[in-house]
């Protein structure tokens, strides 16, 4: 996609949401958070290891959230085609209302009664980065996204575990979680949201500092397109490997035609350094970890969960990766065929506020064929960024 088209997109989709919402106060409240414990474990010492572990959510979880500096008080940043610019960083600015959030929790409620009682289907809401980050006194730029997250945990009408990572991330805002001149949240970030997951679904987390970390440097992104790489921060794509041996296969859009992929694509360089997660957008990737828990789950992402699906792929036994923007199987039935009984639903804010996305999510359940619509019937691969796929 060229830098006009990606801008013509942005400024559709601010006036797509925008129509419904005026500005509102930004709340300092996070969005509320169900969670699960953990079965009871098969010996002492594991008990005792499960109690410590605790102890240590527990104390992260009593960390007050950290103030967010403001380095340049005098400013009031600029607004640039769509975007705000503050402090060499760029913001997607956010617009969802109480309509939009029904209708995705309407929509997940769909998806969950279409696959059945025998499912257990957690919901992980991303927030984006104007949510997080930015001084207070920016804080009536745009709707406020835990509110927004919460009118949708508190709206289900079916067995949905609600995860917000919102939580999680607002006690690290302080660190590398977002980029400054991409869509996307960083490696880290989605760490965190990883970790709330954990939470909620009654496990215990890989640690950060038990992963490996590696940086790809040079980095801008895709709203660097809109706003001139002067003006932005240059940015970094930090990636976590593990000492798995982790065999990860490619699928196309049926299901069908596998070969060998990497998880990490660490060859990733530029401004397709976010492609060293999964290679960019794929429709289907299976992961398989001799070293996981024994459990087997599906991942129904976007983007943001490409960063994010690394983790789940380092602790469980078989992960399946599926962007439900490009597939054209019926998602029960794939669930049934590979044997999997659970799901993590994962949508940052911004598109769950969309009905395309809505409506490309209910068609995982309607028929046999069709999670994409009729532009999106291919894969893309990390070198052909297309904003279009966020939106």
């Amino acid at each position: 996609m060229n830098k006009a088209r990606y801008t013509a997109v942005i400024a559709a989709a601010a006036i797509l949401l925008a129509f419904a919402a005026g500005c509102n106060t930004q709340s300092e409240n996070t969005a509320s958070q169900t969670s699960e414990t953990a079965s009871v474990t098969s010996s002492a010492d594991t008990e005792s290891s499960a109690a410590d572990e605790s102890s240590e959510e527990e104390s992260e979880e009593e960390k007050p959230i950290p103030v967010v500096s403001d380095p340049t008080p005098e400013s009031s940043g600029e607004y640039i085609e769509g975007l705000f610019l503050y402090n060499g960083t760029a913001y997607e600015l956010f617009y969802g209302d109480e309509d939009m959030a029904k209708n995705y929790a309407e929509t997940i409620s769909y998806v969950k009664k279409g696959l059945g009682d025998k499912i257990k289907v957690y919901n992980l809401l991303v927030p984006t980065h104007v949510g997080v980050d930015l001084p207070d006194k920016f804080s009536e730029i745009c709707n406020p996204q835990d509110t927004y997250i919460k009118a949708i945990f508190d709206s289900y009408d079916a067995d949905i575990t609600g995860v917000s990572a919102y939580d999680e991330i607002l006690r690290h805002r302080d660190e590398y979680i977002y980029f400054n001149s991409d869509h996307h949240w960083t490696g880290r970030g989605a760490y965190y949201a990883y970790k709330a997951l954990a939470k909620a679904a009654g496990y215990t987390p890989i640690k950060l500092e038990d992963m490996k970390s590696e940086k790809i440097n040079g980095y801008y992104g895709s709203l660097s397109w809109t706003i001139s790489e002067d003006l932005l921060t240059e940015d970094y794509v930090e990636y976590f490997t593990t000492d798995s041996k982790i065999d990860c296969m490619r699928y196309d859009e049926n299901a069908s035609n596998p070969y060998e992929f990497a998880l990490i694509h660490d060859y990733a360089e530029g401004s397709n350094a976010y492609g060293v997660f999964l290679g960019g957008d794929q429709p289907l990737m299976v992961a398989k970890n001799p070293d996981g828990n024994g459990k087997k789950i599906a991942v129904v992402k976007e983007s943001y969960g490409n960063a994010f699906c690394p983790f789940i792929a380092y602790t469980y036994s078989e992960t399946h990766m599926i962007d439900f923007r490009y597939v054209e199987f019926n998602l029960k039935d794939y669930l049934e065929k590979n044997g999997i009984d659970e799901v993590i639903f994962i949508n940052n804010t911004m598109a769950s506020a969309t009905s395309m996305r809505c409506d490309e999510m209910r068609n995982l359940v309607d028929s046999s064929s069709g999670a994409g619509s009729d532009d999106n019937d291919e894969s893309v691969d990390y070198d052909d960024a297309n904003i279009e796929d966020y939106l």
